[in-house]
């Protein structure tokens, strides 16, 4: 998936202080082992009955559902914890939230976490489902387009995923 957002100069800062981290050690839990320069793609792969009903190989991504979300339930409100203060700014003072679309439950649940107020959170999966790194700036349309979010308005993007990584920033429209 991909996306662009188009921006343009101006007079006032309209995109804050990143808050950026990744851990490698999370690698075996979301990753395509064959491919690329690590294993070469193996036309012989041994398939594997993954005991959920799917046949998978190497060629294939794994990704360990739990540990993926273990992971996300403590790093996202670090994130949102250290993104705040870093641009000197509460929560009640950001206009909406736009967390990376990885899956209803699970953003469900961190927005009670954080204390996100239901209607200040962008969740809508139902309609484009997870489209990886493009979700984020998917979501900023959808907002703009259903007039959710307005010129002026401060909104605290999260994204996080692949490799355990993680960013942050709040944004000015």
């Amino acid at each position: 998936a991909a996306a662009a957002i188009i921006i343009e100069k101006s007079e006032e800062e309209q995109i804050g202080e990143f808050v950026l981290g990744t851990d490698g050690s999370g690698y075996k839990n979301l990753i395509v082992p064959n491919g690329g320069f690590r294993n070469r793609y193996d036309v012989n792969a041994k398939e594997i009955d993954d005991n959920s009903g799917s046949i998978r190989t190497d060629n294939n991504l794994y990704m360990n559902g739990p540990e993926i979300f273990n992971f996300t339930i403590k790093a996202v409100p670090k994130v949102v914890s250290e993104t705040l203060k870093k641009n000197n700014i509460t929560l009640n003072e950001v206009d909406y939230i736009i967390f990376h679309q990885a899956n209803k439950y699970m953003n469900e649940y961190l927005r009670k976490k954080i204390n996100i107020p239901k209607d200040k959170f962008y969740l809508n999966l139902l309609h484009t489902g997870n489209t990886v790194s493009a979700t984020i700036p998917i979501a900023i349309k959808d907002c703009l387009g259903n007039n959710i979010i307005k010129k002026g308005d401060k909104i605290l993007i999260v994204g996080f995923g692949v490799g355990y990584s993680w960013g942050g920033t709040i944004i000015k429209l």
